[in-house]
């Protein structure tokens, strides 16, 4: 389990997470959605130690993430799977150095071991072999966001981190990033987190939807229970409407 425990979190004078609770169960997919800058990314990094809350707490398996050895958050983070928001590949480095970089920097495994690990991660992710020694820019978008996946369940982690996974891609691409997501939560049984905007894209992967609305979670429940939420500030989201109604403004 993961969870958040009235983290508070500001960058100078902008406060941006105020209070956020919120638990994420083992073996589902949480999705997180919010308003652009309300703190969804902000709030991911403190699961890894990227970030560490002002007040409140962290807890990744009943630890805290904030009371951790830099050796305890090194073995922690190796069983986290990041995927950035546009991939983060290195460009100088083939598709295959890419998906080992985390596999090497563990230091666990022989050269044939890394190699038989990136040819299954690569697999998993519906990825020719062939890409294996490509650049990053030689790759389309959605293919290169598949590589950020498949390096990060190259580690084989026991939880997955999506930070806005769909972003610049597509319709038909994101539907097939979205079908990956679903099926790495089923084939792998990982945990998973992930943060967009993309209502179509909550619904297809999301077991459960929490709202971020001025640093709480504005509403969390079913797929079914958020899509028919009676929440103004979460009907104006999910159906992207510029303003609330009057009526709808007084009961936010």
């Amino acid at each position: 389990m993961i969870r958040f425990d009235n983290v508070h979190k500001a960058f100078g004078e902008n406060q941006v997470l105020r209070g956020f609770t919120l638990d994420v169960n083992e073996g589902e997919t949480m999705v997180i959605i919010g308003f652009s800058g309300t703190g969804k990314s902000v709030a991911i990094k403190h699961i890894v130690g990227l970030l560490e809350p002002d007040e409140g707490t962290v807890h990744v398996d009943g630890v805290e993430v904030g009371s951790l050895t830099r050796r305890e958050l090194y073995a922690l983070r190796a069983k986290i799977g990041y995927v950035f928001q546009f991939a983060a590949l290195f460009d100088s480095l083939t598709i295959a150095e890419n998906v080992a970089m985390g596999l090497r920097k563990q230091g666990t495994l022989t050269e044939a071991e890394i190699d038989h690990r990136v040819n299954e991660a690569l697999e998993l992710v519906d990825l020719d072999p062939s890409v294996r020694e490509k650049l990053p820019a030689e790759l389309s978008g959605g293919m290169r966001k598949r590589v950020g996946i498949a390096r990060a369940i190259a580690l084989r982690p026991k939880y997955l981190l999506y930070d806005e996974p769909t972003t610049g891609l597509d319709p038909v691409t994101s539907a097939i990033i979205d079908a990956l997501m679903v099926r790495m939560q089923r084939q792998l049984g990982v945990t998973g987190i992930v943060i967009t905007h993309d209502m179509r894209s909550a619904y297809t992967v999301g077991t459960r939807i929490a709202m971020l609305y001025e640093g709480q979670v504005r509403q969390v429940g079913t797929v079914d229970e958020i899509r028919h939420s009676t929440d103004p500030v979460v009907r104006q989201f999910i159906e992207g409407r510029a303003e609330l109604e009057p009526a709808e403004a007084a009961r936010a």
